[in-house]
């Protein structure tokens, strides 16, 4: 469900190279409390500081603005300076934000922290991306949402300026070792529901330490560090191998390729085997 790119409100402020074909990607969820904050600076970060891509965040997030204070806890512990440019919470007007970073030509990814109840901002949101994340947690709380998510997704579509058809995944995040998790994908699987059976993917975000200690730290390169010593903080940081599904979620959602995936020497083909792309 998609529209024609309108013509654009004026020129690039970068003018002189030639505009990069800007990509956003959304985290978002009508309901709070499903890590979609985590994922998505987890997601910025390993485009900026892995991939060596200039990313923009946007902390749409009107309830907590969690990415904005990350940088700010990072830079308390010592970390190296913050890799990519974070603007919070436009709100409403966050179309429009988006439509300015995209403007300037010099980005190559937008990613977007939207939600927590927020609804109209989660509108603006799906008019502009291209890549729209969904976590839920494997509960019957969270899953009772997956509806009203999803028709608040077509309706912002049919709005959809990129010219791409949007890519939607739904995604079971902080999955504990119980049948919950089990019983959730059965019934966002199901095929006799209204909508038919939701895109969910198959990887799945679990609720492991890593994650948790992710919050105001910045996962270190794909490489160790030739350029200096590793510090107190670098000892510190999580590394992308101990966030485990981490990588096969981006592959699976098609937001690096699995060449890409390979060529950080951060997983093998073996590891892959069950994204199903």
């Amino acid at each position: 469900m998609t529209t024609l790119i309108p013509e654009p409100s004026g020129p690039p402020d970068i003018a002189k190279a030639r505009p990069k074909d800007t990509r956003c990607i959304a985290v978002g969820a009508l309901k709070g409390g499903t890590g979609k904050t985590r994922l998505a600076k987890l997601i910025a970060l390993f485009l900026a500081v892995v991939l060596g891509r200039k990313v923009v965040l946007f902390d749409a997030d009107s309830a907590s603005q969690t990415s904005s204070k990350w940088p700010e806890k990072a830079k308390l512990r010592g970390y190296f300076p913050w890799p990519f440019e974070v603007i919070r919470y436009p709100f409403a007007n966050l179309d429009k934000e988006i439509d300015k970073i995209k403007a300037r030509g010099d980005v190559d990814d937008i990613v977007v922290d939207v939600g927590g109840g927020n609804y109209e901002c989660f509108l603006a949101a799906v008019r502009r991306v291209n890549i729209l994340l969904i976590p839920l947690c494997p509960d019957e709380g969270d899953t009772e949402q997956a509806p009203q998510t999803r028709q608040a997704v077509f309706m912002g579509a049919a709005l959809n300026n990129t010219g791409k058809p949007l890519d939607m995944y739904f995604v079971l995040s902080r999955c504990e070792n119980s049948n919950d998790r089990i019983d959730a994908r059965e019934r966002l699987l199901a095929e006799d529901q209204e909508g038919g059976p939701y895109p969910l993917l198959d990887t799945e975000i679990p609720m492991l330490v890593a994650y948790k200690r992710a919050y105001g730290r910045i996962p270190g390169p794909a490489t160790v560090f030739e350029d200096r010593e590793e510090t107190a903080a670098d000892k510190e940081r999580p590394r992308w191998r101990d966030l485990t599904n981490f990588i096969p979620l981006l592959v699976e959602s098609k937001i690096i390729t699995r060449d890409e995936a390979l060529g950080t020497g951060l997983i093998i083909e073996r590891e892959l085997e069950k994204v199903a792309v």
